[in-house]
């Protein structure tokens, strides 16, 4: 089983680049201390909660981190909301989740990079998740990039699905090192209990992109993101797709080899697929039905 890097303690002693660090909270009071630890280099830590009711924020301020508190929209209003109100010191940001940890050669790397003056509006950033005490490096298709490091004045995100992404037209480069995801840090049920809310989401957005061109073209990029978003869309149609999700998973990323965690994994993603179907045939037939009305 290939093992994940250590995540960041309060002992660092390593470079300390130029980065703010925002954290998106709800009721993270199980993550939010080791989420803090790892960000030990950081001279500019914000914490955004959405309503928290347990102790996040009384532990994040007990740590010295200012606490911000903005209602929940979605991810891609809140990441914005964080830009244009957290009085942030540096020019490069880097958003984390509760559940999700800096590592020792990622700092590093945003060290140089940062150092460097970089032209480009941001950076993806891959993440290695941990379920059941493993990383999980084959089921989750490692390596899986999202935009983490940005510059606050080149960025704005937009919301796409259960999740978010950067604006178009905006030059994005790629971090080699990654951060650790700890996605079931809370217990299967928080997990379902998410993935019942973003399967709502993912069904409304392929529902409204219904009728768009694929932009089969982006199947020939060189950027690795770009083919898997196309990838994703293509996918939306394909008949038995939570099965031959969860088949493609095990035999061709070679989740199998992953062990336990990898199968179970499979499993979860298979099951979450069938949510999203299940979910576009219903909301298809209420359009329909709302449109012969």
């Amino acid at each position: 089983m290939p093992r994940p890097l250590d995540a960041i303690t309060d002992s660092w002693t390593g470079p300390r680049p130029t980065v703010s660090v925002v954290i998106l909270t709800l009721n993270e009071e199980i993550n939010i201390a080791d989420c803090l630890a790892s960000c030990a280099w950081s001279d500019d830590v914000h914490v955004l909660d959405s309503g928290s009711t347990d102790r996040t924020a009384e532990i994040a301020r007990s740590r010295g981190v200012p606490v911000s508190v903005h209602a929940f929209e979605s991810f891609g209003a809140q990441r914005n909301w964080a830009i244009d109100h957290i009085p942030l010191r540096h020019d490069w940001v880097f958003h984390l989740d509760a559940d999700e940890r800096f590592t020792a050669p990622l700092v590093e790397e945003m060290q140089r990079v940062v150092a460097a003056g970089p032209v480009h509006a941001g950076y993806y950033v891959a993440n290695q998740m941990i379920f059941m005490g493993e990383w999980i490096r084959r089921a989750q298709g490692y390596p899986n990039y999202q935009m983490r490091l940005f510059h606050k004045a080149r960025v704005r995100f937009e919301d796409h699905g259960h999740g978010q992404r950067e604006t178009p037209g905006a030059s994005i480069g790629t971090l080699g090192a990654p951060y650790l995801h700890h996605n079931f840090s809370k217990g299967l049920d928080d997990w379902f209990a998410r993935h019942n809310r973003y399967s709502t989401l993912e069904a409304l957005e392929i529902l409204r992109r219904e009728g768009e061109p694929l932009g089969l073209s982006g199947l020939l990029s060189r950027d690795r993101t770009a083919r898997r978003r196309v990838l994703k869309r293509l996918a939306a149609g394909v008949p038995c797709r939570p099965t031959l999700r969860r088949l493609h998973m095990l035999l061709v990323q070679g989740a199998i080899l992953d062990g336990r965690a990898g199968r179970a994994y499979a499993s979860l993603i298979g099951t979450y697929e069938r949510m999203i179907a299940a979910k576009v045939l219903s909301l298809r037939a209420e359009r329909d039905r709302a449109g012969r009305a």
